[in-house]
């Protein structure tokens, strides 16, 4: 069978032999929104556990919206987020009074025209955007701390507001859970300091140990990631939030407005039923992408999606895992260089330990691959040699990866994952 899939703002063509094609993991349980802006209306009208946002604010209430950045242009803020001020303009909030938050955290901040990408064309211009930078000091507030130790610094203009707004998608993460909610404020509006002390509890705790096996995708209680970031936000103290669902192919699902836990979770119960893909059977070889731009802008994008595939994956350690993306804006920040340049998971694992960082802990994740697999494979466009450093087999093309991996397991089974973050691989009884 034939097949072509985003890569970049691209597409790369590969086959697979219809006698080892085991299938496609893709597709969502329900029907698209047929109306979006009604959706979100009816959603502010009657929240989850909330009053209407319109009861919750008056004339002359300063409200600070927080927003997904750049990174995440696949929510479509430029679509709903004039609405959600338009629904404050009609509660008595001028635009004046009205600040919106890129909620970039540890990522680098957009510039003029990729602010304008995220606010749309037209948004208006009374409004306040500000860039959140985690790491200017004079752009952060300190809370105090959660009962985890983690020193909570905020970005100072949430702060400052009289009602704060989250809004985000709610997808599964890779060691939070879930994404949404309280993940808006951190890492979000987080400074480096909270953000870096609240990913390093996705490490076991046992040094050594990999990962905690409580951070991953889908888990919420027990996970202390999720736990900690839910104390982060609880200490700010938002008002109100509006999630969103989509489709891997951008159609929105569902919408989740209202109180900060109540809301979030109703809506990673309908993400964790919506996304869920039956599977006849685990695959000797899994490709997983997440669908080309912008969502495999980097190296850490890429990989965002490694856990759906590994949990479609055989679990004898004898599969092969290929993951694809072009990361057009290579590795990511420049501190992503010196953890490849470490080599191996171990030697990794005990600098963490000894200073922990995000980028860090991605190329860790990564480099940990190996002790699921007997192969993993990234298709990019990033130096061959940087990414061989940790383990990696690189590829330029998904039919070279996969002519590889057909050759390291003969007869194996291809299950394909073109939308791997946003679907969640079942085994059927």
């Amino acid at each position: 069978m034939d097949f072509r899939w985003g890569f970049g703002r691209e597409e790369q063509e590969f086959e697979v032999p219809d006698h080892l094609y085991l299938g496609s993991v893709e597709g969502v349980a329900v029907e698209p929104l047929p109306d979006l802006n009604r959706a979100l209306d009816d959603a502010l009208a009657d929240p989850v556990g909330s009053p209407p946002l319109a009861e919750l604010v008056q004339a002359g209430d300063r409200v600070a919206i927080a927003c997904p950045d750049f990174h995440r242009l696949w929510v479509q803020s430029r679509r709903w987020l004039p609405l959600v001020v338009s629904s404050l303009n009609r509660a008595g909030i001028a635009d004046r009074d009205i600040t919106v938050i890129i909620a970039n955290g540890t990522h680098g901040m957009p510039d003029y025209e990729g602010m304008k990408a995220i606010v749309g064309d037209g948004f208006p211009h009374d409004i306040r955007i500000i860039n959140h930078d985690c790491r200017d000091p004079a752009m952060l507030r300190y809370l105090g701390k959660t009962p985890y130790g983690t020193p909570v610094w905020v970005n100072r203009y949430a702060v400052e507001a009289d009602h704060v707004i989250l809004t985000g998608a709610v997808v599964p993460h890779t060691f939070a859970g879930y994404g949404g909610g309280r993940k808006a404020v951190l890492p979000g509006m987080s400074g480096l300091t909270t953000i870096l002390a609240n990913h390093s509890r996705a490490l076991s705790e046992t040094p050594g140990g990999g990962t905690n096996p409580m951070a991953r995708p889908g888990v919420l209680e027990g996970n202390p990631v999720h736990e900690d970031m839910l104390a982060t936000a609880r200490m700010l103290g938002p008002r109100f939030i509006v999630n969103f669902a989509l489709s891997e192919g951008g159609e929105f699902l569902g919408v989740f407005a209202g109180d900060l836990v109540e809301a979030h979770l109703e809506g990673c119960a309908f993400v964790s039923e919506a996304f869920r893909v039956e599977i006849p059977a685990r695959g000797d070889i899994v490709v997983a992408s997440r669908g080309g731009f912008p969502m495999d802008l980097t190296f850490y994008q890429a990989f965002q999606s490694n856990a759906n595939a590994r949990a479609a994956l055989r679990e004898d350690g004898e599969g092969v895992m290929i993951m694809v993306g072009e990361c057009s804006d290579g590795l990511g920040p420049y501190e992503f260089n010196r953890w490849f340049d470490l080599g191996g998971a171990d030697e990794i694992e005990a600098e963490l330990r000894r200073a922990f960082t995000v980028s860090g802990f991605v190329v860790f994740r990564a480099a940990l691959l190996y002790r699921q697999a007997k192969k993993v494979m990234l298709v990019s466009k990033l130096d061959p040699d940087v990414v061989s450093r940790i383990g990696i087999i690189p590829h330029a093309s998904i039919a070279d990866a996969l002519q590889e991996a057909m050759d390291s397991v003969p007869g194996g089974k291809v299950l394909l994952m073109p939308h791997a973050s946003q679907t969640i691989p079942h085994l059927e009884c």
